[in-house]
This record gives structure tokens, C-alpha cells and sequence, in this order.
């Protein structure tokens, strides 16, 4: 029997699992960390601890598993997106890294958009400029902290790091390199004219490859540290999106899922390089060679969730939530709720954006605000799946994943305000399976994503049904939660603007 590691490095933990060649996970095991945020806005990790935390990870799931490290054929990585990690000529870490969820670039991608036109941007990236993506942040790094920018050997994406560590080889792939906004995405390249434009240097962007390419082998200084066998295949992965993409079966257009983790996606796979003009979701190249994704971004799904409860219910368990959630009827009682508590990405673009509870009366318990985020983090789903309806993406079959796919209420409250069949598949941890997959293509167990994915990830066949009545009630809510923001633009700005 042959075995694959999947690793996803997240934003709260890392998770890692042993996966069987037909798809059985072995074991699973996971560790947690935080986020530092020493300035109002900021959002940095430090890449030791994500290493740490690994190969703590790692070992963990190796004893559980109980089998030796050389049947384990090929590893894969699955990560966090966008995140900055720089390192200098020794291969050591110059400053923490900046992640996804940080806000402080909102000057520079001002100063991009006015000096190169959002319209060249978008043009050669596909994308819209957005704070915490590679790009501004690491003109942040040049402007603030021009010391650092100087010790600058190589940027990397925060799973391609841990990768770095494993292997000794600097790289990254497709799917990470895309949602940097220094890509070409269309032709799958680093973009040097549009570098250049910025006052980058090309030289400290790495190599780049497909998710499935090998990338080099555990070392024997990281098989001491970890417990895995030096010389093990290891190949580059892909950004969280993609492989969870992977691991929930969707390789081919009229696919969507539907990602409820720290962050909220919308996501889908396009087999052409498709994007929105107006700039209001990203579009990436996707793990399946010849094909691309396009997908609709939110900050804090789960995020606002967990800022709820551990702020202002006082931590709760998780199924307390939602015994109260589904103790409220759909709507909350007028209560609705924007998720934008560390601004927004789709639709908006706005990271002055602000979370809202809007409607509160003496009536409202916990439940209803409870209820109320989740119903926002799926009216936030909805504005994407209106945008995609506009770009004609084919839209056939609706599956649930991350932890709202664990969640009943959650996944009924999916089927009713999307209007929508929602599923589920018998594959848990989709991420990290996502990076088995890969990793079982690199070495050869497989010929291909799409036939391993045949194999081994299977749709459970009892979708959540929507009830028309409650459609009929979330479709009237739904424009008055879209107006909730349009009104409320200008005042979001002019608070972000104010020095508490």
C-alpha cells in the first residue's frame, strides 16, 4: 500500500493528513495559531511558527497513521493565498510575514490604480487591486521598510515557504503565482513589464510551476525534525482554493463551491481565462492544466462568526451556535448583518468597508445575532453568485465545504437564500486531500486530477433542499441588504478616517 501527505497551512492552523492511494485518510491531525496585529489594520504571521506548528503537525499525524515514513510516496501542499513571505540570501525570514486579511496597503493600491489604470492591471492580471494580496504589500515593504526590501533574495507564497524548509528549493505554482498581481494569467507567467512598471525587482520572484510538478525531496535536516523519510517526493501544491477545489471533486465547468472557512468563496472553473470588467472578483489559474478559475471573495465568513463568539457570546460551543441559529426563524426578525468586518473584496472592493447589525430591537436575543451572521455570510455568497449569473458562468451543481458544510443550519440557509441544491461529498478536509491528490499525480499513483478525483471524491447524493417560502422571504431581505452598504459607503470611509 502507498501512501500520500497532504498539508494545508491556513490562517488559524495547519492541518495534515495521510491519505491511502484510494482516497481512505489514515489520520489527521491539526495545530493552531494566531495572527499578530501590532498596528490597527495589520495582519502578520511569523513563518517559524507555521513551521513549528508543521512538523508538530506532521508528527502527529504520522503516530496516529502507524505507518513507517518511507510508504509514504509524495507530499502536497495546499496554503493560505496571497500572504508575503521574504527572505534573504541564506534562506532566512527578514520580517514577518504580511497576510491575506491585512488592510494597511489601501495607499498603494491608490497610488497603482492612479499611476498605472485599474484597466492595465486588471488586463494583464485579471484581477482587481485589493489590499493584502502579494503585490502592494511588498511596496509597502520598499516605502516603509527599505531595509528589508534591500535583503530581499526571494518573495514567496506562505505554503511555498514551508515547502523551502522541507525541500531547500525556492518555487512556486500556478494557482499561488496568480494571486499575487504581478502574473500574466492568461499566458500563466510572471508578468516582468508589469514588475518593472511598479519598481519591483524580477530577479526575487521565484520559479514557477504546475501544482503536480515535483519540486524536490524532504531533506535529512527536515527528516530529523519532522519524522518523514529523507528523499520523499515532494511537489509544489497550490493555494487553498484550488486544492479544496481538488478534494471536493470540482475539476470541470458548472461546478461551484461553496467555502465557508476563516474567509467565504464563491468558486468556480472556466475554460478560458474568463474575468469580471468591473473588477469585482478574482480570476486565477486553476490546478487542472488548461483551465482557470473565477471566484467571488469574502474576508470574514467564518471569521465573523467566531468574532461573534468569542467576543460578545463568550465561547460557545459549536453546536450551541447552531441550536441557536435554528431556534430563530429564517430572517432573524428583521435583523440583518454585514460581514464586512475587515472590509470587503467581492463586490465592493472596499476596504473601508464595516460590519453592521442593522434593525436591532429590544426583542433580539443572542440567537438572533447569531443567526443574522450567518444569513450575512451567505447574502455576501449571493452578491458572487449574482455576478457570475452576469458573466454566463454555467452554474449545474452547488457543493457546501469547509465549516459551513458541517453546519445543518448553515447548509440550509445556503439552499434558501441561493435558491439552490446544495451538496456535500464523502471526502472530509478537502484542502488537504486536494494536496494528496496533486501529490499523487506528481509521483505517478495517478494519471491525472480528473481520473483521481473519479475515483475517489463521490457526491453524496442527498442534496439540501431550498423551500420555496423561505426563498420567497430571503429574495425580499436580500436588496435590503445590498442597500445596507450603498447607503452607508461614505460614512464607512469617513470612520476609517478618524483616529480612535
Amino acid at each position: 500500500m502507498s501512501y500520500l501527505m497532504g498539508i494545508d497551512l491556513g490562517t488559524s492552523s495547519v492541518k495534515v493528513i495521510i491519505m491511502n492511494e484510494y482516497g481512505v485518510i489514515e489520520s489527521t491531525a491539526q495545530t493552531s495559531y494566531g495572527i499578530s496585529i501590532p498596528e490597527k489594520g495589520f495582519a502578520e504571521q511569523d513563518p517559524e511558527v507555521w513551521w513549528s506548528a508543521t512538523v508538530k503537525t506532521i508528527q502527529l499525524a504520522l503516530k496516529e497513521a502507524s505507518i513507517q515514513s518511507n510508504e509514504i510516496k509524495g507530499i502536497g501542499y495546499s496554503g493560505q493565498m496571497h500572504g508575503m513571505v521574504l527572505i534573504d540570501k541564506n534562506g532566512n525570514v527578514i520580517r514577518p510575514a504580511i497576510i491575506w486579511s491585512d488592510q494597511r496597503t489601501i495607499n498603494e493600491v491608490d497610488e497603482i490604480n492612479s499611476s498605472l489604470g485599474k484597466d492595465y492591471v486588471g488586463k494583464v492580471t485579471l484581477n482587481p487591486l485589493s489590499t493584502g494580496f502579494q503585490t502592494p504589500s511588498l511596496l509597502w515593504v520598499k516605502k516603509y521598510e527599505p531595509t528589508s526590501y534591500k535583503k530581499i533574495n526571494k518573495v514567496l507564497l506562505p505554503k511555498d515557504y514551508i515547502r523551502f524548509r522541507m525541500t531547500g528549493e525556492n518555487g512556486t505554482d500556478v494557482t499561488d503565482a496568480s494571486a499575487t498581481l504581478a502574473f500574466d494569467t492568461k499566458n500563466r507567467v510572471w508578468s516582468k513589464e508589469l514588475i518593472l512598471k511598479l519598481g519591483l525587482n524580477p530577479d526575487i520572484y521565484p520559479i514557477v510551476k504546475n501544482p503536480s510538478d515535483i519540486a524536490g525531496e524532504v531533506t535529512l535536516k527536515a527528516a530529523e525534525e519532522t519524522g518523514l523519510h529523507k528523499g520523499t517526493l515532494v511537489v509544489y501544491g497550490g493555494g487553498d482554493q484550488p486544492m479544496q477545489s481538488i478534494g471536493n471533486g470540482i475539476v470541470k465547468p458548472g461546478q461551484i463551491s461553496l467555502t465557508i472557512g476563516t474567509g467565504g468563496i464563491v468558486y468556480s472553473v472556466t475554460a478560458e481565462p474568463k474575468y469580471d470588467y468591473k473588477l469585482r472578483t478574482n480570476t486565477f489559474c486553476n490546478a487542472v492544466q488548461g483551465t482557470w478559475n473565477i471566484m467571488g471573495a469574502n474576508l470574514a465568513a467564518g471569521l465573523s462568526l467566531s468574532w461573534l463568539n468569542r467576543n460578545i457570546l463568550s465561547t460557545l460551543s459549536y453546536k450551541e451556535l447552531n441550536e441557536l441559529a435554528a431556534s430563530i426563524s429564517p430572517g432573524s426578525e428583521g435583523l440583518i448583518f454585514l460581514p464586512y468586518l475587515i472590509g470587503e473584496r467581492t463586490p465592493h472592493m472596499d476596504a473601508s468597508a464595516r460590519g453592521t447589525f442593522l434593525g436591532l430591537t429590544l426583542k433580539h436575543t443572542k440567537a438572533n445575532l447569531v443567526r443574522s451572521v450567518m444569513e450575512g455570510v451567505v447574502f455576501a455568497f449571493r452578491d458572487s453568485i449574482e455576478i457570475f449569473k452576469g458573466l454566463d458562468i454555467k452554474m449545474d451543481k452547488f457543493i457546501a465545504s469547509g465549516g459551513g458544510a458541517r453546519s445543518d443550519i448553515w447548509l440550509n440557509i445556503q439552499a434558501n437564500i441561493l435558491n439552490q441544491e446544495i451538496y456535500k461529498v464523502n471526502q472530509p478536509e478537502q484542502a488537504c486531500v486536494g494536496a494528496a491528490i496533486v501529490a499523487g499525480v506528481g509521483v505517478g499513483l495517478y494519471d491525472s486530477i480528473e481520473e483521481a478525483c473519479t475515483n475517489i471524491i463521490k457526491i453524496k447524493e442527498d442534496p439540501i433542499q431550498p423551500d420555496p417560502q423561505i426563498v420567497d422571504l430571503y429574495n425580499e431581505t436580500y436588496p435590503l441588504y445590498k442597500e445596507i452598504y450603498q447607503q452607508n459607503m461614505e460614512t464607512f470611509r469617513k470612520l476609517g478616517g478618524v483616529n480612535y
